[in-house]
Formats: structure tokens, C-alpha cells, sequence
């Protein structure tokens, strides 16, 4: 609780020390007084601080010098520089150097902000405290560092992942677009027995019949027009290592027997030769449909379903587990930042990035992180500094409207409009648009030839 914050005032101004801390003691903090640097040092190592005020000013050790010795030892520790002389420079260096805030005195002219940045650095404190708690206590129990989670659907996913990847099960991960189906079929090879053999990816959704069977199993020279040499399929590349098959729910019906075949009996023919090839690969297959209603609509076989799934894995949407936001906003935080100076998000920001529904689910959230250490103008990120639309209110979109609505009309206006912007943006690029929405190559061009879309200058 805020009220039960200690916070370490620093200040060689006995007048101006007496008076901060009077200030925050009527705030209800637990406020620790220090007249220098090095007396500041010493209460550090033996009382918990969550936030420290130090002027700049003082002899022995400066205000900036404090801040360093305090960043090596205590990085999640807000340091707030406060001083008399300051300067714009001065203000700037002190934030790239990681303070929190940087203030002039007196701050008694500018008292209600003074308390509404010790309370923000509090709240960040805490929220950085807890995300280093969730992030050891992960570490410590499941060793996959690629994967980034504490919600109880996730803890589960972890247990699964350490199971399986002692064994040779075939594997289905399903799960919506964007929910890192592919780093966990990738972690569970790097976790396996095979992990110092191939691991090969081949899309299924992106490529023909014909295409697709020569890209799995190979051919030979001559076996149809264009076939110059013999060529190796991804199974073989694949021999004694893990095969992903991405989107496996693409993969045409009449090429379904064939990979069945391969997976009871670890054998093949290559395109235009009769000689079988034993194989010894683990299969993990990927989608983002429900297999089991593919087989009821009779797009996908049975058999083959169950061969697939002998060990299911089913990933949560992002919107099913708000919980793990902060921890992967800190996470993609880092990955994207660039210099030395770390950048931090304000808990508010954190709240209203949980209130989207996040349909891209966390590769949408990696893109949104992106974009905002792109445009960030300072090492904190605020609401503000959040992307126009993530700030929509949910009154703006017509939630309540009353009478008959046309949903199913109203849903495809939605999705040909988002297909048809993504499209102009990558200037009619159908594998990046593909990857952009979080759908198949195939799906987009079925949904162009739906919804009648043509480049503006073809009309």
C-alpha cells in the first residue's frame, strides 16, 4: 500500500530536509531522513526503500553520482533528483542516467504534482517489484525462457512442455493467430532429445497441392516439367530431428493419407520414384482452428486428427490471461529498447493497455510495444504515449444500439475493411498483409476474391 511507502529523503539543507519530510510524513509515508550521500547509502543497505528524493547539490557526493551508486546496486529503486539550480540539460542528463523525475526546488510551489510523482513512482516501484517476483518464480520452476507467463492456463502449458519433450509424442498446438504457437513447437525441440538435430518449419497454407507435396517428401530429376535435379523434402531435411507443420489445417485432403502414412510407418516415396525412404522425425503440427470441428465438417481426417494430437496443447488468447500483460510488456520493453537508459511504463498505462481486447493477441502486443518505444518521447511510457487506437472509449464503438442489427453484415463490412486497409499498406504485399492480419496466405486470398478487392489502379 502506498500509505505504508518509505521513501529516503536526501538533502545536506537541513531547512529544506526538515520540510520535505514533513510534507510526505503528513502523506502517510515512512519517511527516512539523510543529510548526505553517504549517510543515504548506508540506510539503503539495511531498511527497504521504494522510492528516494535526493537533491542535487550536496558536497561529497553529488545528487548524480548518488543516482549512479544507487542504479548499480538498486536499478528498480525511483530516484527522484530534486534541486535549485536546475537546467534543461541538466533535467535531460539526469533521465538518461535513469532518474524518475527530476524537480526544482521549491516544491512547495508545485506541491500537488511533487505528491502525484511520488505516488506514480511508488506504483511503478511496486508493479517492477512484482513483475521481477513473477519472472524468478517462473524461471526457477520451468526453464523456458522464450516463453513468458504466470497465469494458471500458461503454469499448465509449462507442466505439458516438460512432460512431452522428454518423448517422441506427435504434438498439436492450436490457438488463435499471435498467441506464439510457433515458440512452443520450437521449444519443445530446443527441450527434447533432438535439440542438437534439424528442426525444419514448412507452412502448409502456403503453398499448392502439388507444391506442397514435393516441398514434404522431395522429388527426382525429370519427375514432372521443371524437376532438374533431385531434391530432398522437408522430412528428410528433417531426419532425426523435429518437423513443425505450420497451420496443418490447410494441408489439401488428398495429401492427408499420405502424411498419415509417413507418421505409422516412418516412410515415403519422393515424387516420381517408387523406392521407399525411412524417416526418423518427431512431428509437431500448429493451427489456429479447431481441428475437432474440421473433422466434423469433413475437411480434415479423423484418423489423422488423432494421430496428430496424441499430446494436445491448446494456447490461451492474450484476452483470457490480462494477468501476464505486465510481464510481457516488460519483456518486449527491453527487447525493443534501444540505448542503456531502461524504459518503464506507468501502471495507468498498463491498465488501459489491459482494457483492449487484443484480437492479434501478443504479436499484436509486440507490434504495439514497438511502436511505442519508437514514438516515446521520454524512458517512462504514459497513457498518453499509447497508441490512438488503444485510447478509443468503448462508448465510441455502437455497443448499445438499439433495433435490429445485421451482426453477420456488420462483421463482414469490419473484415473487408481491415483486409483492404492492411493490403494498402503493404502496397498489395499478400504474404506480409497475410502475416500482418494473422491469417494464411490462403485465407487472404480466398477473403479477396469474397469481398471483391482490387488495387485501386486496376479499376
Amino acid at each position: 500500500m502506498t500509505s505504508q511507502a518509505s521513501i529516503l529523503v536526501v538533502d545536506d539543507e537541513p531547512n529544506s530536509l526538515f520540510g520535505i519530510c514533513e510534507v510526505l510524513n503528513d502523506e502517510g509515508f515512512n519517511v527516512l531522513p539523510a543529510g548526505n550521500g553517504r549517510e543515504a547509502l548506508e540506510s539503503l543497505h539495511v531498511n527497504p526503500i521504494n522510492v528516494i528524493v535526493t537533491d542535487e547539490k550536496m558536497p561529497d557526493l553529488s545528487g548524480m553520482e548518488f543516482l549512479a551508486e544507487v542504479k548499480k546496486n538498486h536499478p528498480n529503486i525511483p530516484v527522484i533528483l530534486i534541486t535549485a539550480y536546475g537546467s534543461v540539460s541538466m533535467a535531460v542528463e539526469s533521465l538518461k542516467q535513469g532518474a524518475f523525475y527530476f524537480f526544482e526546488k521549491p516544491i512547495f510551489n508545485n506541491l500537488e504534482r511533487f505528491i502525484t510523482i511520488i505516488r506514480q513512482a511508488v506504483k511503478t516501484q511496486e508493479m517492477e517489484k512484482e513483475i521481477d517476483s513473477l519472472r524468478r518464480e517462473v524461471t526457477e520452476k520451468y526453464s523456458f525462457p522464450n516463453i513468458i507467463g504466470n497465469h494458471p492456463k500458461m503454469i499448465e502449458i509449462f507442466e505439458t512442455i516438460g512432460k512431452v519433450s522428454k518423448t517422441d509424442a506427435t504434438i498439436l498446438i492450436q490457438g488463435e493467430s499471435g498467441t506464439g504457437k510457433d515458440i512452443i513447437a520450437k521449444t519443445i525441440h530446443y527441450n527434447s532429445s533432438r535439440r542438437e538435430k534439424p528442426l525444419v518449419t514448412v507452412n502448409c497454407g502456403a503453398l499448392t497441392e502439388s507444391l506442397l507435396t514435393t516441398e514434404l517428401f522431395g522429388h527426382t530429376r525429370g519427375a514432372f516439367t521443371g524437376a532438374v535435379k533431385d531434391t530432398i523434402g522437408r522430412f528428410q531435411a528433417a531426419h532425426e530431428g523435429s518437423l513443425i507443420l505450420d497451420e496443418i489445417s490447410e494441408i489439401p485432403v488428398n495429401l492427408q493419407k499420405n502424411l498419415l502414412r509417413v507418421i505409422e510407418e516412418k516412410e515415403f516415396e519422393r515424387v516420381g520414384d517408387s523406392r521407399s525412404t525411412k524417416v526418423d522425425v518427431r512431428i509437431i503440427s500448429t493451427t489456429n482452428r479447431n481441428l475437432k470441428e474440421e473433422v466434423v465438417k469433413g475437411n480434415f481426417r479423423e484418423d489423422l486428427y488423432y494421430r496428430l494430437g496424441i499430446v494436445p496443447i491448446t494456447l490461451p488468447p492474450l484476452r483470457e490471461r490480462l494477468s501476464d500483460l505486465p510481464l510481457l510488456v516488460n519483456h518486449f520493453l527491453k527487447k525493443f529498447q534501444e540505448g542503456n537508459v531502461p524504459l518503464r511504463i506507468e501502471p495507468e498505462a498498463i491498465e488501459r493497455l489491459k482494457t483492449f481486447s487484443w484480437p492479434g493477441n501478443i504479436r499484436e502486443l509486440a507490434n504495439v510495444i514497438q511502436q511505442i518505444v519508437v514514438f516515446c518521447r521520454n524512458h517512462i511510457i504514459r497513457v498518453d504515449d499509447l497508441p490512438s487506437h488503444l485510447l478509443l472509449k468503448v462508448e465510441d464503438v455502437r455497443v448499445g444500439e438499439k433495433g435490429k442489427v445485421d451482426l453477420m453484415k456488420r462483421v463482414g463490412n469490419l473484415e473487408r475493411a481491415s483486409i483492404l486497409a492492411k493490403l494498402k499498406e503493404t502496397n498489395w504485399n499478400q504474404e506480409k498483409t497475410a502475416e500482418l492480419l494473422g491469417i494464411t496466405r490462403k485465407m487472404l486470398s480466398n477473403r479477396i476474391i469474397k469481398y471483391h478487392l482490387k488495387p485501386l489502379r486496376k479499376r
